[in-house]
């Protein structure tokens, strides 16, 4: 009789430790070498100014929500995907090719959308210049223009205005930077005749030699996506704490986001449901500059 109960006792132990085991499989998050509260921005500007534009969004996670948010960057687009597709990094900031990419490559979730500062929920890509001479996109014919490799707004977007205008491969020099910000640096200085970037990043400027040249149709905003193995508490987390905040109508949360990088410090919304194929449009336009470049 003792002898039966024991094995009852080991039986019952040995399941109890195969249910425990299977829940906490089920709720960790499918990661590499990071951790389940590490960040990543998409690098459309140099590591030192990301560092600092989103510092404070970290220090507001860990205050809100007691967990140790940390901060990594990458080189580029390619290494930034690869991150948040393997689970080096949980959360990622990304604009609409890469979040389009993320998509295709691993299922990535998108969590919130970023809110313009006029309060819309999509932005332009712009050609511009400070080349007096040039009046026109269809003047950049043999000129030097800059880029972002695989950037929506400084690279898929401008040679795609340029082609609509007539301007295909080998008609004019695409000149690659790290970054939107070194990309303004180098029109600015005259290195390059002309550059594609974010129209945020334009008006940011108030040098009265800058012209746009051409404007985009209105692209997705960026967004923060979740990677595919990541549990559903953080994901909560962490979305409830962005989506919370509403600096157009409260003093206390406008005071807070005035530090942070324009493309975040106007709140959030939660992705609608046109969205992600919003996203995905931008595939084949990628796809065609891509192959070109």
């Amino acid at each position: 009789m003792r002898r039966t109960a024991c094995i009852l006792l080991l039986i019952m132990v040995s399941v109890f430790m195969a249910a425990a085991s299977a829940a906490q499989q089920q709720e960790a998050p499918k990661k590499g070498s990071g951790t389940e509260y590490t960040i990543t921005i998409i690098p459309y500007y140099s590591p030192d100014k990301l560092w600092a534009r989103f510092m404070p969004l970290v220090e507001y996670l860990r205050k809100t929500t007691g967990k140790p948010w940390e901060l990594k960057l990458y080189p580029n687009h390619d290494s930034t995907i690869e991150a948040i597709c393997s689970g080096d990094v949980s959360i990622a900031l990304l604009g609409p090719v890469p979040l389009a990419r993320s998509i295709e490559k691993c299922g990535v979730e998108t969590l919130v959308v970023a809110i313009s500062e006029d309060g819309k929920l999509f932005y332009h890509s712009v050609i511009v210049t400070i080349d007096p001479s040039i009046q026109s996109v269809t003047r950049l014919r043999g000129k030097q223009i800059g880029l972002f490799k695989g950037s929506t707004a400084a690279h898929v977007l401008p040679v795609r205005m340029l082609r609509t205008s007539g301007i295909g491969k080998g008609d004019f020099e695409p000149v690659f930077f790290e970054g939107q910000d070194r990309i303004m640096n180098a029109l600015l200085s005259g290195e390059v005749d002309a550059a594609g970037m974010k129209d945020v990043l334009y008006r940011k400027f108030s040098d009265s030699r800058l012209r746009v040249l051409k404007t985009s149709e209105p692209l997705p905003n960026f967004a923060f996506v979740a990677t595919p193995g990541l549990n559903s508490r953080t994901r909560a987390l962490f979305s409830k704490a962005l989506l919370k905040l509403k600096p157009e109508k409260n003093m206390a949360d406008r005071k807070l986001l005035h530090d942070w990088d324009d493309e975040i410090r106007n709140g959030f919304v939660s992705p609608s449901a046109t969205y992600r194929a919003s996203v995905m449009d931008l595939l084949s336009t990628y796809r065609e500059v891509m192959s070109d470049h």
